[in-house]
This record gives C-alpha cells, structure tokens and sequence, in this order.
C-alpha cells in the first residue's frame, strides 16, 4: 500500500528508521528501487538479529547501523526517503524524530510512515500488554502540524479514524 502512494518511481539511496528484525529494510530494497539501504536501530540485540536474518542477495544494498532516530549520524539532505514503520510511537520525542527525518531527508525526498494515534495506544488491552512512553503519543493534528514546522506536507495518506495512519510525505 505503501508504495503505491509515492510519487517516485524508484528511491535510490534510503533510510530506515528503528529496523527492527530488518524485514522492512528487506522490502525498501525489493519495492522500492533503492539501490542501498541504512537500516538503523537504537537496540544492537535488533542490528545483530537483522544481520542474521538478512536474505544473501541482498548484502550488497542493505547495511544495518546502531544509531539513535532522534539524534541521526548521517549528513543533512542525504536520503532519498526516509522509512518508519510504526517507530515513532516508541520514543520519548516524537517531535525530534520527525526533526531529524526533515533534516537528513533531500529537498523533494519522501516519508515513508505508519503509525498508531494516542486513542488507539490508550485503549485498555493495548496498555495492558504493551508500554509506550507517553513522549511517544499523538493524534492527526500534532503529527501533520510537525510535518509542516519541518517543511514536510502530506502527498498521499490513508487514515484509519483516530486510529492509524498510512502517510507519504514530500520535504519542500
């Protein structure tokens, strides 16, 4: 679904965000024409699983670093994209993340996100089996507002009521 909302038809050089296990970077670079992949993560028990877990022809277009998403150690206006797959949610700041996406991601460059609302992480069995920090909560509004203080507007979304959201965004 994801990739039928971009606007390009291949994204050279991309980032991901909180990686995981590492199957999203795995599906930037099949789907998306991404030439090479930084497939990041705060968590090295996650990088050292998405090394294992790597498909063998892939080697050579994806690479997995140890870096925090609100606190990038890459050079401004470097990425063609930029890829969350429900991340945000989980850190302290959401704001700054979004900040340092705005930063790293090239003039015309594109966000990849879904994400969870605040309702949605409120609800009583979510609460009861998961924990997310509170710095890690927002509703439509909040998050399309920090999209444009970082100069970032909606190209293509799909909003499931207050409780997901499916979005690509373009940086001006």
């Amino acid at each position: 679904m994801l990739r039928n909302m971009g606007s390009q038809p291949e994204y050279p050089l991309c980032l991901e965000i909180g990686c995981g296990a590492g199957i999203g970077a795995q599906v930037i670079a099949e789907q998306f024409g991404a030439r090479k992949v930084l497939a990041t993560d705060i968590d090295p028990e996650q990088i050292e699983s998405a090394r294992d877990n790597l498909m063998p022809e892939l080697r050579d277009k994806i690479e997995f670093k140890l870096d925090d998403a609100m606190a990038l150690d890459e050079p401004d206006e470097k990425f063609d994209a930029v890829f969350s797959f429900g991340v945000l949610h989980h850190m302290e700041d959401w704001r700054k993340a979004v900040k340092e996406i705005a930063r790293v991601l090239k003039h015309g460059g594109e966000l990849f996100f879904e994400e969870p609302f605040r309702p949605f992480l409120r609800n009583f069995l979510v609460r009861s089996l998961t924990t997310h920090p509170e710095g890690g909560e927002f509703d439509y509004e909040e998050f399309k507002t920090a999209l444009l203080e970082n100069d970032i507007e909606i190209l293509n979304m799909r909003r499931i009521r207050d409780i997901a959201i499916f979005c690509v965004g373009r940086k001006r």
